[in-house]
This record gives C-alpha cells, structure tokens and sequence, in this order.
C-alpha cells in the first residue's frame, strides 16, 4: 500500500480505552451485582439498560446526562498502587483531577469531565483525588479507512464489522495513519468510526510527558500522512 507522509507529522493515540485486559475494576453503584440483586426486576432492567446506552454514547461522542454519570463508583486497588491518571474504568474513559488540569490548558472544543466519588471496598487502597468520567464529544475522521482492511481480515489493524463500524483490535494501532485533514480542530477528538480511541496533539501529550501524567494513557505515536 503507498503512503505518502507529512513530514514528521504525527498525532497521538490513546489505546487504553480499547485495551479490555487492561480494564480497571470499577462499576457505578446501582450497576453493582450485590446491589442490583436486592432490587425489583424493572429497576434491573433499567439500570442494565442505562449502563448499555452509556457504553455507546461515550463510544460515538456523545454528552452524558448526570443520570448516566450517577455519583458513587466503587474502585479499589489490590496491589495498593495509587491510581493511574488515565484508566479505562470498567469501560468507560477515567481522568484524575491532576491530568485534567494539564488538558485545560489547550483546546478542547467539546469535551466534558464528569465527576465521580470513588469508594473503596474494605481492605483495598484508593485514592483521595478527584477522578472523573472523560467524555469527548469532538469528532473528526481519521480518514485512510483503506489501513483498517476488508472485513474479516484477520490481520487487518482493526476490526471491520459490517462496513460500518470499525472495532479495534489490540496491539495494532500502530498501523494506523491520520489524515493531515484531520490536525485541524481542538487537541483531543475521537473517530466515531475506530471506537475506544482517543486521538490527541503533540503539543497535549508533550505536556502530559512534562508533567509526568502520562501514565495509564497507553499512548502510540501515528503519522499523518495520505494512503
């Protein structure tokens, strides 16, 4: 396949979200089992379907409502490390305060941080720092869609699933190219298309490494350029 690059060009991409065996422990109070279990089958019903419409709202840019947010998180930590900065939160994209404070610093068009308590089962270390749902609403193709391959190639860098949506598979974002169209616009978007990762700045990651904040992140380097 011929590719013809810009330069040293290159944007970001943070794969933790689409890393599933990376996923942090983390569930929202009335998603919890022992919670749900003590409920009437019309409360399970609808929390199951709430946490469902959640996962693909934030999956295709979507805003939250403070409903879908909810308050109380349970997550804890079995080995006693604090807390990474950036974690794919039993799905959902999870920044701590001190991260989102570098992310202020530059544009972010339309991206949201939704603030959730983080509680702690018995016996297990968590964190006093504020933590927050990230929901990235700012959508930009990522174009070169000819790099993701046909359907049901297996070694195709993503997924492609019925020509309409483009699962991720792990290990392979890497292959990935950006479309030097798609530099233009706030520091941070997604691909409504290539779900489960973040696309981020040079400047944005600069500064995230600067600060040491770049842990949990699982940051690949993508080059711009056109197929």
């Amino acid at each position: 396949m011929k590719m013809t690059l810009r330069g040293d060009s290159h944007v970001w991409i943070s794969t933790t979200w689409n890393n599933k065996s990376g996923v942090t422990p983390m569930t929202r109070r009335e998603y919890e089992r022992h919670w749900l279990s003590a409920q009437p089958n019309e409360v399970k019903e609808k929390y199951r379907a709430r946490l469902d419409g959640t996962f693909e709202k934030v999956r295709k840019g979507g805003k939250l409502t403070e409903a879908e947010v909810g308050d109380v998180w349970y997550y804890g930590s079995q080995d006693g490390n604090p807390a990474p900065s950036f974690m794919n939160g039993g799905g959902l994209p999870v920044l701590s305060n001190s991260a989102k404070t570098v992310l202020e610093q530059f544009d972010l068009g339309e991206t949201y941080f939704h603030s959730i308590r983080l509680q702690a089962p018995a016996g297990h270390a968590t964190t006093d720092e504020p933590y927050y749902i990230l929901s990235v609403c700012n959508k930009r193709s990522m174009g070169n869609y000819e790099a993701l391959g046909p359907e049901g190639d297996l070694t195709a860098p993503l997924d492609n699933l019925a020509g309409q949506i483009f699962l991720p598979r792990k290990g392979s974002e890497h292959k990935l190219v950006v479309t030097p169209e798609a530099l233009g616009g706030p520091d941070i978007w997604l691909d409504p298309k290539v779900p489960e990762l973040l696309f981020l700045s040079e400047r944005l990651v600069s500064a995230l490494k600067a600060a040491g904040l770049d842990d949990g992140w699982g940051l690949v380097r993508c080059p711009v350029g056109v197929l």
